[in-house]
């Protein structure tokens, strides 16, 4: 072979490699661009489906709502001493894809702290003694409630009531240690003046909220709950040496606020929603409503 013959033999053969190699990369490129639009339509797939399912559960949370109201119904009609299925799950409710279920806790057996806003200065007072008996009682340093307190009143406070306990988080004192302690006792209720339901108050809350009732006299008391009326309660010795003015205007025998939990569960994924509600408020009466946090 001569040497122009070798010549354009190797030159060919450099150009069928590049030609080989641009197609190579061609192919390559029309693959990767080929799975990232297929990856991009599985998103949109996903998301969709996450909506639709998430505005599918909203909407079976609103039905547990529903059923809840219809609870605090019945047992409006058949009296306080009617126990409501405070904390019980309801049997689950079969939807298309899984299943709904529902409970409810009364929160009205606890102190209200929003009570340290009440418009009425007596009223706001009294809070403030109950809360510092409270905190006595279950042997908490008072500087919590001396930073509490400073929420309500400071006037760098841009709200006058709370939402809720987590609110108290930033406050030094309220370690997670107290806050596990302190949670059964304390709410935050929209109503300033909301009463404590005897029905549903621990010794230590009943005995803060009466000045000068000592804990053994309220779980004497409790002992005999629950009461079918308010003048039921006042005429129970351990209140006798009480005025039954100021009984009456910071207890009661039912309650009003409820925090409601909705757990739907949609193909193997469950969410829970919470919602406090007012027992005779109108449908958007609530104070708060999240997903996963109570």
């Amino acid at each position: 072979m001569t040497g122009a013959r070798r010549f354009a033999s190797s030159g060919f053969a450099r150009q069928h490699g590049a030609a080989l190699l641009i197609a190579l990369l061609a192919v390559a490129l029309a693959v990767l661009l080929a799975t990232e639009l297929v990856e991009r339509s599985q998103l949109d797939v996903a998301r969709t489906t996450a909506v639709v399912d998430a505005e599918r559960a909203w909407q079976f949370a609103e039905g547990v709502e529903g059923l809840a109201r219809d609870w605090i119904r019945r047992q409006r009609q058949a009296g306080p001493r009617a126990r409501l299925p405070d904390g019980q799950w309801s049997e689950p409710f079969m939807v298309p894809g899984g299943s709904v279920r529902g409970r409810m806790f009364a929160r009205d057996g606890r102190f209200n702290l929003n009570a340290l806003a009440s418009r009425d200065p007596a009223s706001s007072a009294d809070a403030r003694r109950a809360l510092f008996r409270l905190l006595a009682l279950l042997n908490v340093d008072p500087v919590l409630g001396e930073r509490i307190v400073a929420m309500y009143s400071g006037a760098s406070s841009p709200v006058t009531t709370r939402v809720h306990l987590s609110e108290l988080n930033r406050l030094a004192p309220f370690t997670p240690e107290i806050r596990r302690q302190l949670e059964p006792y304390l709410t935050m209720l929209p109503d300033a003046d909301a009463r404590i339901n005897v029905n549903r108050a621990s010794p230590e809350v009943l005995a803060a909220a009466v000045e000068g009732m000592s804990i053994e006299s309220a779980r004497s008391l409790l002992a005999r709950a629950p009461f079918e009326s308010l003048d039921e309660v006042i005429s129970q010795s351990e209140l006798a040496a009480f005025g039954s003015a100021s009984i009456q205007s910071g207890l009661a025998v039912e309650s009003e606020w409820f925090l409601v939990q909705a757990e739907v569960s949609l193909d193997g994924v469950v969410r829970d929603y919470f919602r406090l509600i007012g027992a005779s408020g109108s449908r958007y009466d609530f104070r708060y409503l999240s997903q996963g946090v109570p």
